[in-house]
This record gives structure tokens, C-alpha cells and sequence, in this order.
């Protein structure tokens, strides 16, 4: 088995047996220095593109029966309409899908070497903590628009109340299993179609708990959510420069 990883977590890979950047993978293929087989696990940093790209050399190479892909979790990235993502790399999750036995959602880390979160600051070797952040943020986001919302029909707004997260050990990038519980669903007093939830989401890397983030939040119909965001964004305007005239839209 050898775990295939993007190019920016070559460190890992240098010091690691058994982890390979997916461009040294490359340049061993296109070498013929593939001798024996290998089960690959595409993990952390490989884009869907970049898999497709070896996927087609592995079958131009003289290895192409020594070379199996066993897993490519990246194939099942969530679609961006979920994770409100435009760009499909800065989606790091795939499709969230409920557990009904275990009274859990589940999904799995998905990074792309090109996403916001990868873009500075990279050891090369563990898992920045703003990935963990992020993921669990798509991750609420995702599966509150799956399983609550898509059925109503209509958009959304989301607001973070509050966002505990707890850094048990460091992350690699390795097969990563995310879980969210939902601790409470607070009730719409107003019946306006919102949906309150308090939830529990957490990191496994074999089956060993990384991170955990405790978050209170809430969903928000967008028409409701945009007039009272425009009051809040006037009132604050004026109470920073008093002297400014509000300027309405005609006016301009």
C-alpha cells in the first residue's frame, strides 16, 4: 500500500515510508522505475484533476498492471452548491451522508494542494489547524443544507453564534473521517422557517479523535436575514461618523 499525497506535503512523504508526493510517483512511472505493485491511496493534496492526469499515465506506463488505485475519496468532493464554494479546490469535503444507526452525519477530508486553506504557511508535514475549522464550517454548512434545507426550496442565510474548537493531537495527511452529532435543535419561536442547531463535529485519523469543534448556529431565511443585515449595517455606519447623511440607492 503506499499513500500518494500532494506536492506540498513533501516533507511528510521524505520522512514517512510508504508516502509518496504525487509528482515523484509521476516521474517513477514515467522512468519505468515501477517494479513491483502498489495499491495507492490517493489522499491530502491530490485534486481531482491531478488524478485524472495519473490515472492516464499509470495506464500509458509499462506498470499499469503493478498500479491499482484502492482509494480516491476525492472523487466524492461535495459540490460546491453545499459547501457555498465557487471554487471546486476550496471544497475540502466530500458529500456529506447520514448515519442512521450511529445518529450521525459523516464525510471525509478532501484537501487540494491549490485551496484557500493551503495556500501559506504549509509545514509539509501536519495538518494546518485552520484546515480542521474549515472542514467543519463546510461540514455544517453541507449537511444542514442536505438534510434541512434543500427540501423548503428557498436560500438561506448562515450565522455563527458561537465556535469552541479543541486540538487534541496533530493531523497528518492521511484518511481523515469527519463526524457531526447535532447536540440540540432549538426551536423557531417566531415560525419563521429558521432552523437553531447546536452541534458536535470531530476529526478521526484510525479511528483516533485529532479535533473537535462544539458549535451553536444558525439558518436564517436569506430575505428576512438581508433587511435586517442592511438595518445593522446602516446603524453602525452612522454611529462611527454621525455627521454622514444616510445616501439612499436613487440617489446615487
Amino acid at each position: 500500500m503506499l499513500h500518494v499525497v500532494g506536492d506540498k506535503f513533501v516533507t511528510f512523504s521524505n520522512e514517512n515510508p510508504g508516502v509518496m508526493t504525487v509528482s515523484n510517483l509521476e516521474k517513477l512511472l514515467e522512468k519505468n522505475a515501477v517494479h513491483r505493485p502498489h495499491a495507492l491511496i490517493v489522499g491530502q493534496g491530490v485534486s481531482l484533476e491531478r488524478l485524472g492526469l495519473l490515472e492516464e499515465r499509470i495506464q500509458r506506463s509499462a506498470a499499469r498492471s503493478l498500479v491499482t488505485i484502492q482509494e480516491a475519496r476525492i472523487r466524492d468532493r461535495c459540490p460546491g452548491k453545499y459547501t457555498h464554494k465557487h471554487f471546486n479546490y476550496n471544497t475540502i469535503i466530500t458529500t456529506p451522508y447520514k448515519d442512521e444507526a450511529a445518529d450521525l452525519y459523516r464525510c471525509h477530508l478532501v484537501l487540494d494542494d491549490d485551496c484557500a486553506e493551503m495556500s501559506d504557511h504549509v509545514t509539509g508535514h501536519h495538518l494546518q489547524g485552520v484546515v480542521f475549522f474549515e472542514a467543519s464550517r463546510q461540514m455544517l454548512l453541507a449537511a444542514t443544507e442536505r438534510f434541512w434545507l434543500e427540501q423548503i426550496g428557498r436560500p438561506y442565510y448562515f450565522v455563527l453564534n458561537e465556535y469552541n474548537i479543541t486540538y487534541h493531537t496533530f493531523g497528518f495527511p492521511l484518511p481523515t473521517d469527519i463526524t457531526m452529532k447535532v447536540l440540540a435543535e432549538r426551536g423557531d419561536t417566531r415560525q419563521s422557517g429558521s432552523v437553531f442547531l447546536d452541534i458536535k463535529v470531530e476529526f478521526f485519523q484510525v479511528g483516533v479523535p485529532i479535533t473537535e469543534c462544539v458549535i451553536k448556529y444558525a439558518a436564517f431565511d436569506k430575505a428576512l436575514l438581508s433587511a435586517r443585515e442592511g438595518l445593522l449595517s446602516r446603524m453602525a455606519l452612522v454611529k462611527h461618523s454621525p455627521s454622514l447623511s444616510p445616501i439612499n440607492e436613487v440617489d446615487a
